[in-house]
């Protein structure tokens, strides 16, 4: 069975335009066979407060933005992702907070793909203190959080031959894209599956899909910055797309 895992950076919360859509569809062995990864403009005005999670402005965005043939709002390009899902044979999506990203795709898309949410999934297991006093309860772990105890601390699972090859191959990247939390959860998703399987329960799940802002009839596309940041994010989806079959 062939499992997908998904991430976006969006322009703020529920309603608000996604920047970057990425997901890594992988096999049981974890060979990832296809990637894809898109970045978009926001129908309503760019929030900068966000800047300082993401990176992403708009002026790099139209850089990321160069050579991709796809609409320039996801609010006209989700169906490509439901195709990608579906022309990988994916048959679950693997979402941390998945209350959150999965609010972004339209109800019709939400409903097409099982789903299953590592954050609420691997509460018990990661096991983390809770906030508060309460007793018996644990914190649901952020993404980096169950990463570090299930995929680099002293308790690490181990990985399958396959994605130990990724890990070998793919540099860390420190930019808080879609992309890199995608290859993040891939690494946390193949290895919940090699030794605690019954924990992913893919599921229908449904969440209210709050559309953004129309797009303007006419927009003016911002001028290029090319810059580390850039370049060292499309050197990192170089590095994967060398490690898969496809790309989109």
């Amino acid at each position: 069975m062939n499992l997908a895992v998904f991430d976006l950076e969006t322009n703020g919360y529920a309603g608000a335009s996604v920047l970057s859509a990425s997901s890594i569809a992988f096999d049981e062995e974890g060979q990832i066979r296809g990637i894809f990864n898109r970045f978009y403009l926001p129908t309503e005005p760019f929030a900068p407060r966000l800047f300082s999670i993401h990176s992403l402005s708009p002026e790099r965005l139209s850089a990321l933005r160069e050579g991709q043939c796809s609409p320039a709002y996801f609010v006209e390009d989700w169906p490509e992702l439901l195709d990608f899902w579906a022309k990988e044979d994916v048959n679950g999506i693997v979402v941390h907070n998945a209350r959150f990203d999965w609010a972004f795709l339209p109800e019709v898309a939400q409903a097409a793909f099982p789903c299953w949410c590592s954050m609420r999934g691997l509460t018990d297991l990661c096991a983390l203190p809770p906030k508060n006093s309460s007793p018996g309860r644990y914190k649901p772990p952020r993404l980096s959080e169950a990463v570090d105890m299930l995929c680099n601390g002293p308790l690490a699972l181990s990985p399958t031959k396959e994605l130990r090859r990724a890990e070998e191959t793919v540099n860390e990247l420190q930019a808080h894209v879609s992309l890199a939390d995608c290859f993040e959860l891939y690494r946390l998703a193949v290895r919940v599956r090699l030794h605690h399987p019954d924990r992913m329960r893919f599921l229908p799940f449904s969440v209210p899909f709050r559309p953004p802002r129309k797009p303007p009839e006419t927009f003016r596309t911002p001028l290029p910055q090319h810059d580390p940041f850039t370049e060292e994010l499309r050197a990192f989806e170089r590095t994967l797309l060398a490690l898969s079959e496809t790309v989109c």
